[in-house]
């Protein structure tokens, strides 16, 4: 059931508590952009598309108090179901970096991942626009099909993350805790699954799990916080790197040993 028109809810608190937090992240975003690049590959740019639409999120369901329209709920809900593919897709960068350094990846796994991302973009989105046309705002395949595409992504990069800790030695000492900080969001990001994952696939429960009428601690402790916490860890990983040597930037790669010795030893 929809919260009553008119009438500040908890659910609203929970969306001022994203728009507050993710209007900060939206301003580190660009200041990492601006020191790393905003080329797609450096996966900052996904850290403005992902804050982007959590303070869309936060504006619809705000708006919804004085305007409960059917518009305006649709734009909660499509903006909080795609916002699930941009903060898997933060990882893209994370480990194009560290692949700069190892060469073990070949640059079309990755597009591979961004593909099917972009694919659950796509169903998220007219997924969304089926439910809320829906008296009640029911799940239905689409949306079903995209949180399996953005959960196998995620699973791409935990394979990954288990390939590059193998190469750990290889990997600059700086640069290690790009790692660290995917190891670190890995159980907050489980959790924002499985959230997805319940109030999609499990009928019994989806009144409990929909972001727009379920319960509102369970969204808050099971979705909004984790994703707080997550881009946290992104930003606090992003504003201690350094900038990448211009012999790995656009793709580039250390021309001799030498070189690579020296960017391996840079704290």
């Amino acid at each position: 059931m929809l919260d009553q028109p008119g009438v500040f809810t908890y659910r609203d608190g929970v969306a001022v508590i994203q728009l507050a937090s993710f209007t900060i992240y939206l301003g580190f975003a660009f200041v990492l952009c601006w020191r790393h690049g905003f080329r797609r590959s450096e996966g900052w740019v996904v850290l403005v598309t992902f804050s982007t639409l959590r303070v869309l999120a936060a504006c619809f369901q705000l708006a919804s108090i004085n305007y409960p329209t059917d518009s305006v709920y649709g734009g909660a809900l499509i903006c909080q179901g795609i916002g699930l593919a941009p903060l898997t897709l933060l990882n893209i960068g994370l480990f194009v970096r560290v692949n700069k350094f190892v060469n073990t990846i070949h640059q079309k796994i990755f597009s591979g991942i961004s593909l099917a991302a972009i694919a659950g973009i796509v169903l998220a989105i007219y997924g969304g626009t089926e439910s809320a046309d829906s008296p009640t705002l029911a799940t239905n395949d689409l949306l079903k099909a995209s949180v399996i595409l953005f959960a196998a992504c995620y699973l791409a990069f935990m394979c990954l993350f288990l390939i590059f800790l193998r190469q750990w030695p290889a990997i600059p000492p700086g640069e290690q805790k790009l790692l660290l900080c995917f190891a670190c969001c890995v159980p907050f990001m489980v959790v924002r699954f499985l959230y997805g994952i319940l109030g999609t696939f499990v009928e019994s429960l989806r009144p409990q799990f929909s972001v727009l009428t379920g319960g509102v601690t369970k969204f808050l402790c099971m979705a909004v916080l984790e994703e707080i916490f997550v881009v946290a860890f992104f930003v606090f990983t992003g504003m201690r790197l350094e900038r990448l040597p211009p012999a790995l930037r656009n793709g580039a790669k250390p021309r001799d040993s030498r070189e690579a010795i020296g960017l391996r030893s840079r704290e």
